[in-house]
């Protein structure tokens, strides 16, 4: 009677050990896996998309007067909310005015970050195309203060990056959104996509210039970038059968 004892108890006792050296080696393999996952997407190369959702004076009364339906593309927004697009789009303080719905909704999805573009678009520094031009620091803090307020009010997020309208600045310019806790987000890719209706050259630009950390700007579409939501389709799926990653800011 003792000695089946002993051989139930060593039975089972070998039956412990396996199922302990199972469960190690298991959780062996899946932080193997975990660990090149991550390996994986260290190497990945790593592309920023950005879109600038413009607004100044002359836009909003095209639309009041009705000669314009809007100045984004509906599309576009909901492909990059239905297929997870990290993204950044730089929203003038006007443009949230015209559209908080939008923003609001747009702000809902983890996967897009808003950044602020100014109150009504104008040039920092001249030229710079048609804008209107401000010339004091005092000027310039507003029109970014006064969207960063907007912006907030709509989303419960402050804002942590601005860019130039036009991409006109100087260091100073710089040095005012960095005082007011702005990161300036101006330099990148530029993809052509403004007044501009053809969409492959939008691509080609963008292709032909892409690299790992690129940001590439681009504007929400509407009238004045009619093209780039049949392009921004095909350069997402271009970039990501060459490995590319996207990431907001």
């Amino acid at each position: 009677m003792i000695r089946n004892r002993k051989i139930i108890f060593a039975v089972i006792l070998a039956i412990l050990i396996c199922i302990v050296f199972y469960i190690l080696h298991t959780k062996k393999v899946e932080s193997d896996a975990e660990s090149k996952a991550e390996i994986q997407v260290s190497k990945s190369k790593v592309v920023y998309l950005t879109f600038d959702a413009d607004m100044t004076p002359f836009m909003k009364k095209k639309l009041d007067e009705k000669k314009v339906s809007d100045y984004y593309s509906k599309d576009l927004v909901n492909y990059l909310e239905s297929e997870k697009i990290p993204s950044t789009i730089f929203v003038t303080g006007m443009f949230a005015e015209v559209y908080p719905d939008l923003i609001r909704e747009i702000a809902k999805y983890p996967d897009i970050e808003i950044a602020n573009h100014s109150y009504d678009h104008p040039g920092f520094e001249s030229p710079c195309y048609k804008l209107k031009i401000i010339n004091t620091d005092e000027d310039k803090i507003e029109e970014m203060q006064k969207t960063q307020r907007i912006l907030t009010a709509l989303t419960g997020v402050v804002p942590k990056y601005f860019r130039h309208p036009g991409l006109c600045h100087n260091q100073q310019d710089d040095l005012l959104a960095q005082k007011i806790g702005l990161t300036v987000s101006d330099a990148g890719l530029t993809s052509g996509d403004s007044f501009n209706k053809n969409s492959k050259g939008i691509v080609k630009a963008v292709l032909s210039g892409v690299h790992d950390k690129s940001v590439i700007i681009m504007h929400l579409g509407g009238p004045n970038a009619p093209a780039t939501y049949v392009a921004i389709e095909e350069i997402v799926t271009k970039l990501k059968k060459e490995g590319y990653v996207f990431r907001v800011l």
